[in-house]
C-alpha cells in the first residue's frame, strides 16, 4: 500500500474529535446526494419506460388514415401491411355521448373493431375482468373505471349518442344564434348492452375507451358498413420499425402513416427533458457535499499542521502531501457513493411501501393515478446511470479535496513545526 493512501485511511479512521465528526458529516452528505440522484433518475427512467410500455399496449404501433376522409375499403391497406411484415386491422373510432340512468358522460371514445381482430391484438385473458368479449346484438365492452363511475355492470343497458349526428341537428345563423337544420332528420340514440368489463391499467385509457363492433360504430357515425376511420398496425418490434414504416409510406402514398412515437412525441420529449433537468438540479446536492469535504480537509490541515511539518521534515515531497489529502477526498467520495448506491437500491425496492406510509402520515395521496396514469410508482435502475452518478460523485469529491491538498503542500516544515 502506498504511504499516501495509508495516511489518508488513517485520517478517515473514526476518532472522538471534531475532525472525525466533520468527516462523517461529509460522508453522510455524499450518501444522501447519491441516494437522491439514484432514486430520482430510477423513478424518471421507470416512469418513461412504463409509459412507453402502456402506450404500446394500449395503442397500435402505427396508424394509417386518410387525412380528410373515411377509408371506404380498408382491406387493401390491411393486405399491404401484412405483405410488408406487419399486422393490421380496420377500426372506427370517435367521440360519443353516453347516457345512463338519466345522466350523461361526454368524455367517452368508442373504439369499433372486429372481435377476432381485438383478440389478436390484446391479451383479453388478462385484460377482461368480467363478462365476455361479445359484440353480438350491439354488445359493448367498458372499463372497470367506467363501470364504477356509471354504477353499471354486465347485462345493463346504456345509450350512446353520436356527436356527429347531434351537431348536425342545428346550424349557425349569420349574426349569431342557431336554428334547426332542415336537411337533418331526427334520430334515436343506439342502445347497447354491456357484455364485458376490462382493465388495462392506464388511467386515461381506462377512463374513456369503450369497445364495440366496427359496423355498429360505423352506423353510429353515419358511415357505410365496411368502412373505417383508420387502419391500426403492429410491427414485430415497436421500437425498431422505421424500415417498415418507410416501406408503407412508399406503397401507400395517398394515406398518412404515423408511428406511436410521433403520436406521443410531445409527451416522450417532456419526459426526456425532465430526466435531464432533474439530474442537473440534483447534482448540486453532491456539489454541496464536495464543498463540505473541502471544508473538512481545510479544518484537518489546520489540526494536523504539526504532523504535516514532521512528514515534510522527514523527506515527504509536496506531491506526496498533496496526494494524502486528494486520496482522502477520493475515499470519502468512493465510500459515500457505494453506500449511496446501496441505500438508493433499498429505497427503490421499498418505494411503494415508503410512498404509502408517507401518504398515510400526510393524509394526502402523493401519487394520484388520475395525474400520473399508474396505480404504483414505477422505477427502473439503469447500470449506465448508476455508473455515471458514481463517477460524477467521486470526481466532484476528489476535485473538492484538491484545493486544501495544495494548501497543505505549501506548508514550510520549519513554520509548521514552530507554530
Amino acid at each position: 500500500m502506498r504511504t499516501e493512501l495509508f495516511l489518508a485511511l488513517r485520517h478517515l479512521r473514526p476518532r472522538r474529535s471534531a475532525v472525525s465528526l466533520i468527516t462523517v458529516t461529509s460522508l453522510v452528505g455524499v450518501i444522501l446526494g447519491v441516494t437522491v440522484l439514484m432514486v430520482v433518475l430510477a423513478v424518471m427512467t421507470g416512469f418513461t419506460e412504463r409509459m412507453k410500455q402502456k402506450l404500446v399496449e394500449t395503442q397500435a404501433h402505427f396508424q394509417i388514415d386518410d387525412r380528410a376522409y373515411v377509408i371506404t375499403d380498408p382491406s387493401k391497406i390491411v393486405e399491404t401491411v401484412k405483405q410488408s411484415g406487419g399486422r393490421a386491422c380496420p377500426v372506427m373510432q370517435g367521440p360519443v355521448l353516453a347516457q345512463y340512468k338519466g345522466s350523461l358522460d361526454p368524455g367517452i371514445m368508442i373504439f369499433g373493431v372486429n372481435a377476432e381482430d381485438l383478440k389478436k391484438q390484446f391479451d383479453w385473458k388478462t385484460i377482461l375482468v368480467e363478462g365476455e368479449l361479445d359484440f353480438d346484438n350491439k354488445g359493448l365492452i367498458i372499463s372497470r373505471d367506467i363501470a364504477m363511475r356509471w354504477r353499471l355492470g354486465v347485462g345493463d343497458k346504456v345509450m350512446i349518442h353520436s356527436a356527429k349526428k347531434l351537431t348536425g341537428l342545428v346550424t349557425f345563423v349569420k349574426g349569431g344564434g342557431v336554428k334547426l337544420n332542415d336537411k337533418a332528420s331526427a334520430y334515436l340514440p343506439t342502445e347497447f348492452t354491456i357484455k364485458g368489463i376490462y382493465e388495462v391499467g392506464k388511467y386515461d385509457f381506462d377512463r374513456m375507451v369503450v369497445f364495440s363492433d366496427i359496423d355498429t360504430a360505423a352506423e353510429l357515425f353515419n358511415f357505410d358498413w365496411g368502412s373505417a376511420s383508420a387502419v391500426l398496425g403492429w410491427s414485430p418490434d415497436p421500437f425498431k420499425q422505421d424500415k417498415l414504416l418507410e416501406k408503407l409510406k412508399t406503397e401507400l402514398p395517398a394515406y398518412r402513416v404515423v408511428s406511436w412515437e410521433e403520436q406521443n412525441q410531445q409527451l416522450l420529449g417532456v419526459l426526456a427533458v425532465e430526466k435531464r433537468m432533474m439530474f442537473f438540479l440534483l447534482i448540486f446536492i453532491v456539489l454541496v457535499a464536495a464543498f463540505s469535504i473541502a471544508n473538512t480537509l481545510i479544518t484537518s490541515i489546520y489540526q494536523k499542521t504539526r504532523e504535516i511539518g514532521m512528514l515534510k521534515a522527514l523527506g515527504m515531497t509536496d506531491r506526496s502531501v498533496t496526494l494524502v489529502f486528494v486520496f482522502q477526498g477520493f475515499l470519502i467520495g468512493l465510500i459515500g457513493s457505494v453506500a449511496g448506491v446501496i441505500t438508493g437500491s433499498l429505497v427503490i425496492a421499498f418505494r411503494n411501501d415508503i410512498l404509502a406510509l408517507a401518504s398515510r402520515i400526510s393524509g394526502t395521496e402523493l401519487f394520484p393515478k388520475r395525474f400520473y396514469y399508474f396505480s404504483d410508482l414505477p422505477a427502473m435502475i439503469v447500470p449506465e446511470d448508476v455508473l455515471f452518478i458514481v463517477v460524477s460523485s467521486v470526481l466532484l469529491c476528489t476535485l473538492g479535496a484538491l484545493l486544501p491538498a495544495l494548501r497543505a503542500a505549501r506548508l514550510a516544515p520549519a513554520d509548521a513545526l514552530r507554530y
